[in-house]
């Protein structure tokens, strides 16, 4: 065997070694990769009954009613059940992108003083999930919030913030549904050739008999011979 062909199959059996290595005997991390220190709360977004989402003074709530459908109060309109559904696997499952702190000193800096978006997610057992925001970070990362009844402080994407206030400014109303494409009947034209009547209407299909005009004494009719003698 020449040196060449030691050199590869080397190569080859030092590439497979390393594969079973990685794929055998490393540590196994945690299949997310996700710190579980950042979760700030996690449940089936099917079971969530109730959402409240507030942007400044103003609010939205979406109800899920007995019926399994949302619906939109005070309009007491029924929602947009896809928009809604999508919209709370994000939100179920929130999570924040750094833990700011456990001991803020002054809430204000963080805007959470008066906090300007709120969002609660109702589960069937009673408990609200609270979410305050607050500022968005200086660096444009995301914005702080915090929970109700925790001092600790959160950065959370700016997507979720987003989900919040859009429920707000475009409220997710049931999409109105779309026309049918199918051409309206045309209206009946009459016969080509057809001439209207004059001073009353003529069965369909026919024309209306030309009008006699009289002669003047004493004048042959256009058309007939003369009568002898006339």
């Amino acid at each position: 065997m020449s040196f060449r062909s030691t050199a590869i199959l080397l190569a080859i059996l030092a590439v497979l070694g390393g594969a079973v290595y990685f794929f055998e005997y490393r540590p196994n991390p945690d299949p997310s990769g996700l710190d579980p220190n950042l979760q700030i709360w996690k449940f089936d977004d099917k079971t969530v009954q109730r959402v409240v989402a507030r942007l400044g003074d103003d609010e939205q709530i979406m109800q899920k009613r007995a019926d399994g459908l949302w619906y939109l109060e005070p309009q007491d309109l029924k929602a947009d059940y896809w928009r809604i559904s999508g919209t709370l696997i994000r939100l179920a499952n929130m999570r924040a992108s750094k833990r700011v702190t456990d001991n803020p000193r002054d809430l204000a800096s963080y805007g959470l003083d008066k906090p300007q978006d709120a969002l609660t997610l109702q589960t069937p057992d009673g408990v609200d999930h609270t979410l305050l925001i607050g500022a968005k970070n200086p660096t444009d990362a995301g914005y702080y919030a915090k929970q109700p009844e925790s001092n600790t402080v959160w950065l959370i994407g700016s997507f979720n913030v987003e989900d919040v206030e859009r429920f707000v400014k475009e409220p997710a109303y049931e999409p109105t549904p779309v026309p049918s494409n199918t051409p309206a009947p045309e209206s009946a034209a009459p016969p080509t050739g057809t001439p209207a009547p004059s001073g009353g209407a003529a069965p369909s299909g026919t024309s209306a008999p030309a009008a006699a005009t009289p002669s003047a004494p004493g004048l042959p009719t256009v058309g007939v011979p003369a009568t002898p003698g006339s």
